[in-house]
């Protein structure tokens, strides 16, 4: 017989609501890595990166820790993220502690519009320069600055997404993300 015994960690783990990226999200996710890291490999502008990788640069509030680790960061996953070449950490065995230049969200089935302008705003303390925040069920793009603070720009299927100051003569037709049809239900 096997014995569970309850433990108060499993509580908070299982009251989260974890972002299940659908295959929507990942077909946009890709399509958006392929474009950007053509652009910038070409030009030697930096790396752009998926989700899998670990940001440390948000403060965890005094108290608000899970763990009792050396590290007082907070850790992000961006659906994808753009870090020029003069901020590419060192060590790339690291996790990097700096934010990175561009920060890319693709809201989920699950996300709440809440949740997503609380990432916007960790975003911008932390220094993420623009954010990218991509709505498939509208095919939209909202565009964050961070000298704009949460006032967006919304861009639309037919008008063009701008890398602007951070990647520079980057520009991509929002439409080419959303490359696959309308589910059947919204046809």
């Amino acid at each position: 017989m096997t014995l569970y015994v309850w433990q108060p960690e499993w509580e908070i783990l299982e009251s989260e609501e974890e972002r299940t990226p659908t295959y929507e999200h990942g077909i946009i996710c890709t399509n958006l890595i392929g474009e950007l890291s053509s652009f910038v490999k070409g030009k030697n502008l930096g790396r752009v990166l998926d989700s899998s990788v670990e940001y440390r640069f948000l403060e965890t509030p005094k108290g608000k820790g899970k763990k009792k680790t050396n590290s007082s960061k907070k850790p992000r996953f961006p659906d994808v993220t753009f870090m020029r070449q003069e901020h590419i950490p060192l060590n790339v065995r690291s996790y990097p502690e700096i934010p990175p230049d561009l920060a890319v969200e693709v809201v989920s089935p699950t996300d709440r519009e809440y949740s997503i302008e609380a990432r916007v705003k960790e975003y911008q303390k932390a220094g993420v320069r623009l954010v990218w925040v991509i709505h498939p069920y509208s095919r939209t793009i909202s565009v964050y600055h961070l000298d704009t603070g949460l006032l967006n720009q919304t861009i639309g299927a037919n008008n063009e997404l701008d890398g602007e100051e951070v990647i520079p003569g980057f520009k991509l037709k929002v439409g080419d993300l959303f490359d696959y049809p309308f589910p059947p239900d919204e046809e």
